[in-house]
């Protein structure tokens, strides 16, 4: 049998996410809904690993070495791949247009495919942010459409199968992550609220953003999501495991491995997803398993990236031959990209290892003009010396050239360090000492001291030796144009005193490349680095945003006096009225009352100038205004280890708006900013002090309803909808409350009531597109109505309310081409399973398990001769379906096995336990005939529940009339049980 190898090599990842999803929805199909919450946000918070993981290359380097040090872990991922491979292997599935390497790789392929030269295409492309940015937004776009087809191939696959839907619906949930844009794993749903077996509703988000908020160090990071959150991928290349299991695996699994490649790219090429993907693995398996505390304390952590010298030494042993090329090459790319302190990393790396004199050379001239970009002359000039003395090992030909471009980088070193005289002097000595070179020589170092002189501002020597060169040089060397632009620039500007726009311009693009570097570490969590390039901005062009910013790095690593200072400066310098403005002010506020732990009066004062700040014209919409500033407020106090102090703060902010006089409630904006950030009951308490100061109806009905939101949120529907009755009379004519209160009936099927509701808001305003749209819906649901006034348990009800909320959640978004009933019908199937479990099956279960003659210890177990049988006494092993509900974990049946139920038990009828089982079930009313109605009734609600998990429905009325079916059956279900226990 052939093996196919295509599904674990290209898409190892998704068919990992599949198999882990699918074991999650497992794990919280039987849970309370407390415990359901509380599984999700530990599975959100593993999902916020791996954002980081994809964008952090230090937490990338520590997520990986703390694998390498674990053999279990490793263990454990082998195993898996391994496995996922025996399950994946016998899919006839292949992808002819999967995309090959990414990044750097792709961009030097595809040069070479086009005849271009792939060293200046990859230096033009870690340059170009734009082509970086297009890029990346390209490659995704093919890895979704690629990724899309297989997974479509899995779910024809899976729809095939019977009991796979949990299955199923992990496969449509990565379909619809795929589509969204978002590649990194299960985010959570983010796109259809089907997810996951009815049991990832609102409430349960609203509790993962909650919690994040409340305790994650780098939040704003994390709920960052799109291209424009993406920070360069360049240091990613340098963070891949070194798993030493994968050469043996790769060998199993392909007869090949990377390793062992030599310089054969074509296996590279094959295997590189099949890496890329065991590394995710890897880290998902050793963070996962760590407690909740653990999780916190590693998201929370700094983790500053350096190119380890492991990882170095490895490229040493796997790219044997040209290691001087290949270095040279990953300087440059690293160089252009602007990460110079990487690259010039790499350089001492390379140099200490390499023989050939001259390749050292040229390692440390790069070296060296890396660390000069970072603005380390010192070392830089240390390596130019060091390149300046093996420029005696070069040609014949090109050795007295180095030399003098070594000295002059000597010079301009010598500039930063000790002033321009020295500069002048060393530069007059290199043109005195280069006066007898031929012309094409002599062109190409007068360019060389144009630009030393552009770099340290000596403009007027720039001028001379750019008309030098332009006099000297072949008009198709590739520098004339540039020099022609410079020397019309000079031309322009010759009345500027000191070079003015010279310096402008030269300072801009300094700004530039600071700005890309700044933006950059802060995006990829390096703050240390986003701390060095802050301070390069602010030496060029001190902004209000610039010392705001670099106070956040400062407060970042507990430097709260000096994180003090800049913010107040940053604040008294920005424009009054603007957003900055305030938003410093707060800051100041708030890091000094952190810092002190008092509300003195400078608290009070950032308070006051923040809110006069904020203007009356700003307060459209709540993301500008007071909420705008209120917004950083809560952000900042819910992480403070003094509830108390927050608290005060808060009501500092109430006092001073108060005695400005401004218009509104302070306390509504207050409760508005912690519902904007899922703090529901805190805004719930600044909701109701607001209502106390309400002095109209109207205005008492607008904070009623936020009240009711906060516990709408919650998943609360009951006390919802006391609220938004309590809105409706103090408003009649509140269209929020009515809506509101038709939201909250129909979450609770209630649609008589719903309906009442919605055509009250619609009577109010018949214009209304929305609420005649919700009118429609509520009418469609209410067709054939769950009777839970029928049923006693709030939890059974609970879960076929939940069945019915994802129907209508789906049912107020957008007209969609298909629609997933799975979902749903799993959950109406939860919803009778668990009513015959508590209706018939789970008093019989206690009695039994607490009657010594079947069970040795009370409550503990069953006699073995009634569980196992016993041939010595001829009884009969006990039935599996007896077995699910009298063992030790309380167990419901499955809506196939109440079809068997009572031929299993007189199939057994000589086991004591199983005739007793049978009796009981009678003297409480359920005679085998009911059994086995009701069996009936089961085996066809699972069929019709079967059909739906593996269909797609393509109408909102194809939707409803399965949903009648089902209805029907459920009624009959809860009929019977009703009549027997009446």
């Amino acid at each position: 049998m052939m093996l196919n190898t295509h599904p674990i090599r290209d898409f190892l990842w998704e068919s990992y996410v599949i198999q882990a999803d699918q074991e999650f929805l497992q794990s919280v199909q039987d849970l309370s809904h407390e415990e359901k919450r509380d599984r999700f946000i530990d599975h959100a918070l593993t999902n916020q690993m791996l954002v980081r993981l994809k964008r952090d290359p230090g937490f990338a380097q520590y997520a990986f070495e703390r694998v390498e040090e674990s053999s279990a872990i490793q263990d454990r991922i082998r195993q898996k791949i391994l496995l996922l491979f025996g399950e994946t292997s016998s899919i006839p599935y292949s992808d002819p247009d999967v995309p090959g390497p990414k990044g750097l790789a792709e961009i030097v392929s595809a040069a070479a495919e086009k005849g271009l030269d792939p060293f200046e295409e990859a230096i033009r492309f870690s340059q170009d942010p734009f082509m970086i940015s297009d890029y990346n937004r390209d490659r995704s776009q093919r890895e979704g459409e690629s990724k899309l087809r297989y997974l479509q191939t899995r779910l024809e696959a899976a729809e095939g199968r019977i009991d796979n839907d949990l299955e199923i619906i992990a496969i449509r949930q990565q379909m619809s992550d795929q589509a969204s844009g978002l590649y990194y794993g299960p985010m959570m749903g983010v796109d259809d609220p089907l997810f996951p077996a009815a049991g990832f509703t609102d409430d349960i988000l609203h509790a993962i953003n909650r919690f994040s908020v409340q305790n994650l160090k780098f939040k704003g990071r994390y709920f960052a999501s799109g291209d424009s959150a993406l920070p360069d991928m360049s240091l990613m290349e340098w963070t891949i495991p070194i798993l030493p299991f994968l050469t043996i695996l790769e060998k199993a699994i392909f007869g090949k491995s990377v390793v062992d490649s030599g310089t054969d790219i074509n296996v590279v090429r094959e295997l590189w997803k099949f890496e890329a993907d065991s590394s995710t693995i890897a880290a998902y398996e050793w963070f996962s398993h760590l407690s909740r505390e653990e999780k916190i304390e590693i998201l929370n952590g700094d983790y500053p990236f350096s190119i380890g010298e492991k990882y170095l030494s490895e490229i040493d042993r796997y790219v044997p031959e040209n290691q001087s090329y290949y270095y040279l090459f990953r300087i440059s790319q690293l160089y252009y990209a602007g990460f110079y302190e990487h690259a010039a990393k790499i350089g001492e790396h390379a140099f200490s290892h390499e023989k050939d004199r001259k390749a050292k050379y040229y390692i440390a001239s790069s070296t060296a003009t890396s660390y000069r970009e970072y603005e380390d002359y010192q070392s830089a000039l240390r390596w130019y010396e060091t390149a300046r003395k093996l420029t005696k090992k070069l040609e014949q030909g090109t050795r007295e050239y180095k030399e003098f471009v070594e000295r002059k980088n000597c010079a301009e070193m010598q500039h930063y360090l000790n002033g321009s005289e020295r500069f002048r002097k060393d530069i007059a000595g290199i043109v005195k000492d280069t006066c007898h070179l031929p012309s094409e020589i002599l062109s190409s170092i007068e360019y060389n001291l144009a630009e030393a002189s552009r770099r340290t501002g000596e403009h007027d020597q720039e001028y001379e030796h750019l008309t030098e060169y332009v006099n000297l040089a072949n008009p198709k060397d590739p520098h004339f144009s540039i020099a022609l632009e410079r020397l019309d620039l000079f031309t322009r500007t010759m009345d500027d005193p000191d070079f003015q726009t010279i310096r402008e311009t030269e300072s801009r693009k300094r700004v530039e490349i600071y700005q890309r570097r700044y933006r950059n570490a802060v995006l990829s969590f390096q703050y240390m680095d986003a701390m060095h390039w802050i301070e390069c901005l602010l030496d060029i062009r001190p902004t209000p945003t610039t010392y705001s910013e670099k106070s956040s790095l400062l407060r970042h690593f507990g430097k709260n006096t000096e994180a003090i200072d800049l913010l107040r400066r940053a604040a008294e310098l920005s424009d009054e009225g603007s957003y900055t403005k305030s938003f410093c002010w707060i800051s100041f506020a708030l890091l000094k009352a952190r810092d002190t732990r008092e509300i003195d009066e400078e608290v009070s004062e950032g308070i006051r100038s923040a809110l006069c700040s904020a203007g009356t014209g700003n307060m459209a919409g709540p993301e500008n205004g007071y909420i705008g500033i209120l917004k950083p407020v809560i952000f900042d106090t819910t992480g403070w280890d003094d509830p108390a102090l927050s608290t005060r703060f808060l009501k500092a902010f109430s006092r001073e708006f108060s005695a400005l006089g401004l218009p509104g409630n302070p306390a509504l904006f207050i409760g508005q900013a912690y519902l904007l950030n899922s703090m529901s009951a805190e805004a719930r308490a600044w909701f109701q002090r607001a209502a106390e100061g309400a002095e109209s109806g109207s205005e008492r009905a607008a904070i009623f309803n936020l009240i009711a939101e906060s516990y709408f949120a919650e998943g609360d529907h009951e006390s919802a909808c006391k609220w938004f009755a309590r809105a409706t009379a103090e408003a009649p004519q509140s269209l929020d409350a009515h809506a509101g209160l038709a939201r909250c009936h129909t979450c609770m099927m209630e649609y008589d009531r719903a309906l009442a509701s919605i055509k009250k808001a619609c009577e109010i305003d018949p214009e209304n597109d929305r609420l005649r749209q919700m009118e429609e819906e509520i009418t469609r649901m209410s067709a054939n109505v769950i009777s839970l006034s029928r049923i006693d348990s709030e939890e059974v009800r609970s879960v076929f309310r939940t069945g019915d909320w994802l129907l209508y959640s789906v049912f107020t978004g957008p007209e969609r081409a298909s629609y997933d009933l799975g979902p749903v019908v799993i959950q109406y199937g939860k919803g009778v399973e668990k009513m015959l479990y508590e209706t018939i099956l789970l008093p019989i279960r206690e009695q039994i398990r607490q009657d010594s003659r079947f069970c040795t210890t009370p409550g503990i177990g069953i006699r073995s001769a009634f569980w196992k049988g016993s041939d010595e006494k001829k009884i009969p092993a006990l039935p599996f379906t007896l077995k699910t509900v009298l063992g030790t974990p309380e167990k419901s049946l499955a809506l196939g096995q109440w079809d068997k139920l009572v031929s299993d038990i007189r199939k057994t009828h000589k086991n004591p336990l199983s005739l007793k089982f049978l009796n009981m079930m009678e003297e409480k009313g359920f005679s085998e005939e009911v059994i086995n109605r009701i069996g009936s009734l089961c085996r066809d609600l699972s069929l019709e529940r079967n059909g739906a998990a593996h269909l797609s429905f393509y109408s909102r009325d194809e939707v409803m009339e399965k949903r009648r079916e089902m209805v029907t059956i459920i009624n009959k279900i809860i009929g019977i049980l009703s009549d027997l226990s009446e």
